[in-house]
C-alpha cells in the first residue's frame, strides 16, 4: 500500500513500529511534502485577496509548483522504503560461495546507490520548492505568515533529514566516482538551501 493511501494515525503507528520501514527517509519525506502543503496553501489564501492583486500571477505559480512537487515527493516516500528494502535484500543474499559473494556485492552496491540518489532526489526537490517558501513568506497573505514560517521550518528539517540518508549510505558504497559526484551534488544543494533559508528568515 501506498503511503498516501494510508492514515496518519496508521503511517505513524508503522514508524513507531520495530520495523526499519517507513524510516528516516520516508518520514522526512512527508514533513517535506507537509511543507509544501503550507505553501501551497499560503498562496491559495493570498490569490484574490484585496491588496495582495500585484502578487497573484506569482501566487498561481506557486500553487501549481508547489502541488507538482508535493506529489513528487510522496512518490518519493514510496521509492525510499523499496530502496532500503532492497539494500535488506542484498544483505541476505549467499555468500558461501565466491561467485555467491561476488554476486551479493554487486547487488548490494548497486541497491546502496539507489538508497542515495532516492534521498538525493528528494533534497533536490526541496531545493525546488524553497524558492517557493520565501516568495510567500516575502509576498503572501500576512495574517499567514507563521504557516509560511513552518513551511520553512519543515522544509529545513526535511533536507537535513534527507542529506543524513544520502551520506549514510555513501560511507559503503565503494565507487569512488559515484561517491565523489554525490558529494559534489549535494553540497550544490546545500549551499542553495541554506541561502534561500536565510533569506526567508531574513524577511
Amino acid at each position: 500500500m501506498s503511503i498516501s493511501d494510508k492514515s496518519v494515525s496508521d503511517f505513524i503507528k508503522d514508524v513507531a513500529s520495530k520495523s526499519p520501514t517507513p524510516g528516516g527517509g520516508a518520514v522526512g519525506a512527508i514533513v517535506a511534502a507537509l511543507g509544501a502543503a503550507l505553501v501551497e496553501m499560503v498562496a491559495l489564501l493570498t490569490v484574490e485577496k484585496k491588496g495582495y492583486e500585484e502578487y497573484e500571477a506569482e501566487m498561481e505559480r506557486v500553487i501549481s509548483e508547489s502541488s507538482y512537487r508535493r506529489k513528487r515527493i510522496l512518490e518519493i516516500a514510496d521509492e525510499d522504503i523499496k530502496a532500503f528494502n532492497e539494500v535488506m535484500n542484498a544483505l541476505k543474499l549467499p555468500k558461501d560461495t565466491v561467485e555467491n559473494k561476488k554476486v551479493r556485492s554487486e547487488k548490494l552496491q548497486e541497491s546502496l546507490k539507489k538508497a542515495c540518489e532516492v534521498p538525493y532526489d528528494l533534497a533536490r526537490e526541496i531545493s525546488k520548492i524553497c524558492p517557493l517558501a520565501k516568495s510567500v513568506n516575502k509576498f503572501g497573505n500576512r495574517n499567514a505568515k507563521s504557516d509560511a514560517k513552518s513551511a520553512l521550518a519543515l522544509l529545513e528539517a526535511a533536507f537535513k533529514s534527507a542529506i543524513a540518508n544520502v551520506e549514510i549510505n555513501l560511507g559503503s558504497i565503494k565507487d569512488k566516482n559515484f561517491v565523489s559526484s554525490m558529494r559534489e551534488a549535494v553540497n550544490e544543494l546545500k549551499g542553495n538551501v541554506e541561502k534561500c533559508i536565510a533569506n526567508c528568515e531574513n524577511n
